[in-house]
């Protein structure tokens, strides 16, 4: 019995410092909305224009929201936000789309677009 507990305790020793020195098993991804945070900003805006293409627009919106919140400094960013105002547009939600169109303005109020944001919101009216 003695020797069973020593066993187990050097066991738990040992796989605790193993992990310690950073070996570890990799976790396995549990949902799509992981395996889509892990990958670039690139891929994650193909991917949102393929479903806008595709006139998947609540998909592309979670893909896009995804791309701002995981790559906050990426160049994609402006687009992305642009993008989401313009699904809401396409599917006639112009009261969420106009919140989306001036956000997109007020954080990149320097960007070329921003007069096409301005006109969406004029169409709204």
């Amino acid at each position: 019995m003695m020797i069973r507990r020593t066993i187990a305790a050097a066991v738990t020793i040992g796989a605790l410092s193993f992990g310690c020195l950073g070996f570890s098993h990799p976790q396995v991804a549990n949902s799509k909305a992981e395996v889509v945070a892990k990958q670039s900003d690139k891929i994650l805006f193909d991917r949102a224009m393929k479903f806008m293409q595709q006139a998947e627009f609540a998909a592309e919106r979670t893909v896009l929201e995804n791309l701002i919140n995981t790559y906050p400094d990426s160049g994609y960013v402006p687009r992305a936000k642009l993008s989401i105002a313009d699904a809401w547009y396409v599917q006639g939600a112009f009261k969420q789309a106009e919140v989306e169109y001036r956000d997109f303005i007020a954080f990149f109020p320097n960007r070329p677009e921003v007069a096409r944001a301005q006109l969406r919101i004029e169409a709204i009216h």
